[in-house]
């Protein structure tokens, strides 16, 4: 990312979403096997938001990333190239994993079954229904990157056609969101069209104003945090698949800014800097060590004495080492050699004399 600026905010934010997600889903698992957290739920709760912090976060570094870059092809294809460079490799290698295992030991992941379609359609990001008639990828929290790169091509389409980027941007996903209401049918028509995509956007206008010279004010963020409350409080709507955006969006977005005017004011955790870097491994790996730790913890406490909460908080520990062990030796290796191979592919089709 060269001269980018680097926001700490938004890598101690990365840190807790990720956080907040593996939390949700360990205490789902925890309880499942018999131990009855008590106070564990009252953060896990709203560790599912940390997916649309996430894609809050996503449009607004994707702004900042392409800032003064020129309409037109190659700008677009080092957009592309750049994204697929940092999110295949790890995901691919753990979907080869997965897949593996899922061969190897049938019963390991529940009533997993391997489908031919369902792993290629993972490989490529695109929508598939799975064994058990849910939108997702073989890693089923890979849904969320199937998003990621439909937003990346609509994206890197927009710089092919108009330096008016933004505004292309969210156009089409709004016309698109509107689709979702047509009911037209198919998984793929469904998925397109949700209006989670607008949660891009929301990042991306945020990435506007600072790609600008400015920066959201205390007062505006303490502004906007606490309106998001009382519009939560007032209406408190049941979440949907179509309302999501802005059941759990706004406040996403409202995180992100109250993150983002804090930047220079606080001393942000340097351990939730390097979760924060480690973030993209322990959303994935914790799909593996989750039920893993779970069940470890099963064959050494058969009669659940342990309290629920202390069996939660060591199941996300695990799963933060894990992240952190992925990040290190197998992430951090990856993207390297990706990227060697691309500045290879650069080197070898220039144009002799450039």
């Amino acid at each position: 990312m060269g001269g980018i600026r680097q926001f700490r905010s938004i890598q101690a934010l990365r840190a807790l979403a990720a956080l907040g997600v593996v939390a949700f889903h360990a205490e789902g698992n925890v309880a499942t096997y018999g131990w009855a957290p008590h106070f564990f739920h009252q953060i896990s709760r709203f560790g599912e938001i940390g997916v649309d912090v996430f894609f809050v976060i996503s449009g607004f570094v994707m702004v900042l990333v392409t800032h003064g870059k020129p309409p037109g092809l190659p700008s677009a294809k080092a957009f592309i190239v750049a994204r697929l460079a940092r999110v295949v490799p790890l995901y691919w290698a753990l979907t080869s994993l997965f897949i593996g295992l899922l061969l190897i030991v049938p019963g390991a992941f529940g009533n997993a079954s391997f489908d031919i379609g369902h792993a290629v359609a993972s490989y490529l990001f695109f929508p598939w229904l799975n064994w058990v008639g849910v939108t997702a990828p073989v890693i089923g929290v890979g849904w969320t990157l199937n998003y990621e790169m439909w937003f990346y091509g609509v994206f890197a389409t927009a710089m092919c056609l108009t330096r008016y980027r933004l505004i292309a941007l969210a156009a089409f996903l709004t016309i698109t969101s509107a689709l979702h209401f047509v009911h037209a049918g198919g998984v793929a028509y469904s998925f397109y069209t949700n209006p989670i995509v607008m949660e891009f956007v929301f990042g991306a206008v945020v990435g506007l104003v600072y790609v600008t010279g400015r920066a959201v004010p205390v007062a505006v963020a303490a502004a906007i945090v606490l309106l998001t409350l009382i519009a939560g409080k007032a209406f408190a709507p049941t979440l949907t698949d179509t309302n999501r955006f802005l059941v759990f969006g706004l406040p996403a977005l409202a995180v992100v800014v109250a993150g983002l005017s804090l930047e220079s004011k606080v001393r942000w955790s340097a351990l939730l800097q390097l979760v924060g870097d480690s973030s993209y491994s322990l959303y994935l790996t914790h799909v593996f060590s989750v039920p893993v730790s779970v069940k470890l913890l099963q064959m050494f406490d058969r009669q659940h004495r342990l309290p629920g909460d202390m069996v939660c908080v060591t199941v996300v520990a695990v799963s933060v080492a894990v992240g952190l062990a992925s990040y290190q030796w197998l992430e951090g290796p990856l993207n390297r050699m990706v990227k060697r191979l691309v500045a290879r592919t650069r080197t070898t089709a220039a144009p002799v004399g450039n």
